[in-house]
């Protein structure tokens, strides 16, 4: 570990106290100065959320800087992000490239602003939130945890439980990233070393380039990268079951890891992916108005390269019925056997299987003062225009109502308002009435 920061206090309070050695304590101060600059690659920059204030969430990019005096190849790095918990699964991005002494290599998000990737040495399946820990590590295998000898830098942010030093960068607020000042500083504390700042640079490969001139050829290596539909990556959302979309650049074995939270639990059976074709893999037996969490990973034939995407989210629809409110709109009636002049109600239900498009109504033997059958007294409609009949006391009657005109948005289930009205027998004697329900689609 280094001990840079324990030996700036202790020259400060001695150049207090022997002034007559202020000089020499300068000149050592001067020195440790230049020694708090890494001789490593260093994240160098981090920002997440969108660019211009808008709510967006997906310009999320990391800027790495090389500050050593010679140039680093990055093939065979990663960069892996894990989520709050210390014990949270590790997500990872294989890299490529090579970055020269004192220049800067920008990783965007693949789903970005246009603008930002322009700016990209490399775009992946990066997604951050105010509470990660992104490490830099020189090889593609995922990091036993934060103390592995193959990470080369690292920043918690926010609340994260891993971080470097005395605590954590803070959490960028959106349009604002956090930046090490001066570039390349190393103090291995988070919290000294990255400062929030409301103009945020990403810088790339050609921002510190110079015009050169040679006779050598060029040459690079692209790996094996999965990328989820940027622009809808779960699709067929039902109460048990969501397909996951997403496709390669090479020919690859895939599956989809998920689960309650990001450390999933469960896997699909491994799937063939041919490069280039978009390829969806479905998920089934789920939960209804669950909130899953799931990721894809993908490996080449030989096992020598993979990739995953970061954690993502989707939620299954709610099962059954849903009744939103229920308001009675006619709350007396006289006893003349007419239904102008019953009671009346509105049920405001939510249908959440787009699949069921018929509704009935059943309602118990009204009791009270007195009896009063339900039967051949009531009915319920959707339209105000065409009425079903309850002929018996709760049971449903044969003729059903059609809804599957109503409200066809799967998003939010289908809204259907049933009006119901009852006839009030004559002769029934004065007093309050009350009864029970049941509303079946089919």
């Amino acid at each position: 570990m280094k001990t840079r920061r324990k030996n700036k206090v202790s020259l400060r309070l001695i150049a207090g106290t022997f002034l007559i050695l202020a000089c020499l304590f300068c000149l050592v101060q001067t020195d440790d100065a230049k020694a708090g600059i890494a001789d490593h690659l260093v994240i160098n920059e981090v920002h997440l959320d969108g660019v211009v204030g808008t709510g967006g969430s997906n310009d999320d990019w990391v800027e790495i800087y090389n500050p050593t005096v010679d140039s680093v190849l990055l093939t065979g790095w990663s960069l892996q992000k894990q989520s709050q918990a210390s014990t949270s699964a590790i997500s990872k991005i294989s890299l490529s490239g090579e970055i020269p002494a004192g220049a800067y290599f920008l990783v965007v998000r693949n789903s970005a602003t246009t603008s930002l990737l322009e700016l990209a040495d490399i775009t992946a399946s990066l997604s951050l939130a105010s509470n990660n820990v992104v490490y830099l590590v020189n090889n593609n295998i995922n990091i036993d945890g934060k103390d592995d000898e193959n990470i080369v830098d690292f920043v918690g942010m926010g609340s994260a439980e891993n971080f470097e030093g005395s605590a954590t960068a803070p959490s960028p607020a959106e349009t604002h990233s956090i930046v090490r000042v001066p570039d390349g500083e190393d103090t291995d504390d988070n919290f000294d070393d990255f400062t929030e700042t409301d103009t945020p640079t990403p810088q790339n490969l050609a921002s510190s380039e110079e015009e050169e001139e040679g006779d050598g050829s060029l040459e690079g290596s692209v790996f094996l990268t999965v990328i989820l539909d940027s622009e809808d990556p779960v699709r067929n959302i039902g109460q048990t079951s969501a397909d996951i979309v997403f496709q390669t650049n090479g020919d690859a074995g895939a599956v989809v890891n998920y689960g309650l939270d990001d450390t999933y639990g469960s896997s699909t059976a491994e799937v063939d992916v041919l490069a280039g074709t978009e390829t969806a893999i479905s998920l089934s037996g789920l939960s209804c108005g669950t909130t899953y969490h799931y990721s894809v990973y993908v490996e080449n034939a030989d096992a020598s390269e993979n990739d995953v995407t970061f954690d993502a989210t989707f939620t299954t629809l709610l099962c059954g019925i849903t009744v939103d409110s229920l308001v009675m709109t006619e709350t007396s009636a006289k006893a003349n056997n007419q239904y102008a002049h019953g009671w009346t109600w509105e049920f405001n239900i939510t249908v959440w299987n787009m699949n069921e498009t018929s509704l009935k109504m059943k309602f118990n033997e009204w009791g009270g003062v007195g009896a009063l059958s339900a039967g051949g007294n009531m009915r319920f409609s959707v339209d105000e225009i065409i009425w079903t009949d309850i002929l018996d006391n709760d049971t449903y009657p044969d003729a059903s109502i059609d809804i599957s005109g109503i409200d066809n948005d799967a998003s939010d289930g289908r809204q259907v308002t049933i009006y119901v009205q009852m006839k009030v027998p004559i002769g029934t004697v004065v007093g309050i009435y009350n009864s029970g329900y049941g509303i079946l689609t089919e």
